[in-house]
C-alpha cells in the first residue's frame, strides 16, 4: 500500500488521526488556562491527486490523464479557463501550505488550540498541512460534495482530548440535486473535566436559494437541541463558513440559530460597552469582500451557547475575539469594469486571495477570507 493508501485506511477505522511527531507540537500552543479557536476558509486547499468521482480537475497537475477534456467540459467560460490555466503540481501546493503557515504564525506567539477549515479537500492534504504547520491531532469530514470540498478540524492534545465525532447530512429540495457539504461536529473534554461540542459548516453558497441555508441552519439546531437535552452543561461552539449575507430572507441566523439558542459572538462584541469604539472600527467591515458589488460580507463567524457567558466554567473571553486580517493579508482592491458605476472605486484592506497560479510567495496570496478568532477560559 502507498503511504496515501494506508492514511486512508486509517481514517476510515478510526474516524480522525493522531499523527506521532518526533517533536511535540505542545512547544507551539499557548500554556494559558483558555483554548483560542480560529475558522478559516482557506479557498481550495485541494492535493494533487485526483479522487475518483469528484470535480477536482482545476486542480490537479497539467500532465495528470484526462484533465484537459475534463476542461474543456465546463460551460462557465471562467472556470474552464481557470482549469487549462492551473498547473497544480507539488510545488504550489507547498507554497499554498507555507502561505497558511505564515497567516498562523507570523505576528503570533502560538497556534490556536482549535483550528476549523473549510473549503479543503480530504485527509490526505490535511495530514501535510499538519505535519507542516505543528498539529498532531486532526479530523475531516467526508462530504458528497461533489468538487470533493470538505472541512477539517485540527487541535491541541494538551488541552482537548476528543470524545467522538459524527457527520450531518444536509438534505435541501433547494438544492436541486448538487449535494452539499456536511456538517462536522466533535466533541472534546477541555483541561480535563470541560464538556464542548464543536460543528464546522461551509453552508451552500449564495449561487443557490436560500431555503438550502434554511435547511442547513435547522439540520445543524436540530442536532444541537438534542444535545443540550441530553446534557445541559456541555457547551456548543457552532462555526465556520455560513455563506450568510445581508440581504437573505428570511435570515438563517435571525429566523433559526439565534431564535433557537445560539448566540452570535459578532453581535456580542459589536454591542459591548466594554469594548472601546476605537477596537470595534480598526476591524474589517467583514470577512468576505465581494467586489462585483464592492460590498463586504461577514460570512465566517461563531455561535455560541448561552452557558459560555454565564461566568462559570467554560466561557467566552469576548475581547479577545477578533477578525484577524494583518496587514500582510490585504490587498487593495480597485473596481476595473468600464460599464459599472464603481468603475475607478477602489477599497483597502480587502483579503488577498490565493493565486493558484503563482509560483512565489509574493504572488501566492493567501485566501479570500480572513479568519476569525475568539479565546474560552477556563
Amino acid at each position: 500500500m502507498t503511504k496515501i493508501q494506508v492514511l486512508l485506511f486509517t481514517l476510515l477505522l478510526t474516524g480522525g488521526i493522531n499523527l506521532s511527531r518526533a517533536s511535540s507540537s505542545s512547544a507551539f500552543f499557548d500554556k494559558s488556562q483558555s483554548i483560542e479557536v480560529m475558522t478559516w476558509n482557506v479557498e481550495n486547499l485541494f492535493d494533487t491527486l485526483h479522487d475518483e468521482g469528484k470535480n477536482d480537475w482545476t486542480f490537479l497537475p497539467s500532465n495528470t490523464p484526462g484533465k484537459n477534456e475534463e476542461c474543456a467540459k465546463i460551460t462557465n467560460r471562467r472556470y474552464r479557463e481557470e482549469c487549462f490555466e492551473t498547473d497544480w503540481d507539488d510545488e504550489k501546493l507547498d507554497l499554498k501550505l507555507e502561505q497558511i503557515k505564515e497567516v498562523l504564525t507570523r505576528d503570533r506567539s502560538y497556534l490556536p488550540d482549535v483550528l476549523a477549515l473549510s473549503e479543503i479537500e480530504n485527509e490526505n492534504v490535511i495530514s501535510l498541512l499538519a505535519n507542516k504547520v505543528g498539529y498532531s491531532n486532526f479530523t475531516v469530514s467526508n462530504s458528497p460534495d461533489e468538487r470533493g470540498v470538505d472541512l477539517a478540524l485540527l487541535w491541541n492534545d494538551q488541552k482537548l482530548k476528543m470524545v467522538s465525532r459524527r457527520e450531518h447530512v444536509i438534505k435541501s429540495k433547494a438544492l436541486e440535486g448538487r449535494p452539499t457539504r456536511n456538517i462536522l461536529e466533535v466533541e472534546f473534554l477541555v483541561n480535563g473535566k470541560e464538556p464542548l461540542t464543536v460543528f464546522v459548516n461551509h453552508w451552500p453558497s449564495q449561487g443557490n436559494k436560500n431555503e438550502s441555508r434554511i435547511d442547513a441552519a435547522k439540520t445543524l439546531m436540530k442536532r444541537v437541541k438534542k444535545i443540550r437535552r441530553k446534557n445541559k452543561k456541555m457547551a456548543i461552539v457552532a462555526t465556520g463558513d455560513f455563506n450568510v449575507i445581508t440581504t437573505n430572507r428570511p435570515d438563517p441566523f435571525y429566523s433559526v440559530v439565534e431564535k433557537k439558542g445560539l448566540i452570535d459572538v459578532h453581535g456580542l462584541f459589536m454591542k459591548s460597552k466594554d469594548i472601546d469604539d476605537s477596537v470595534k472600527s480598526s476591524y474589517p467591515l467583514g470577512t468576505y469582500f465581494y467586489g462585483r458589488n464592492m460590498e463586504w460580507n461577514l460570512l465566517d463567524r461563531f455561535f455560541i451557547s448561552k452557558n459560555l457567558t454565564d461566568g462559570s466554567g467554560l466561557d467566552l473571553e469576548l475581547k479577545t475575539y477578533r477578525i484577524h486580517a494583518p496587514k500582510f493579508m490585504t490587498t487593495t482592491y480597485e473596481y476595473t469594469d468600464d460599464t459599472e458605476n464603481h468603475y475607478g472605486s477602489i477599497v483597502m484592506g480587502t483579503p488577498k486571495r490565493c493565486k493558484h497560479v503563482a509560483s512565489s510567495p509574493a504572488s501566492a496570496g493567501y485566501s479570500d477570507h480572513f479568519p476569525v478568532v475568539m479565546k474560552l477560559k477556563y
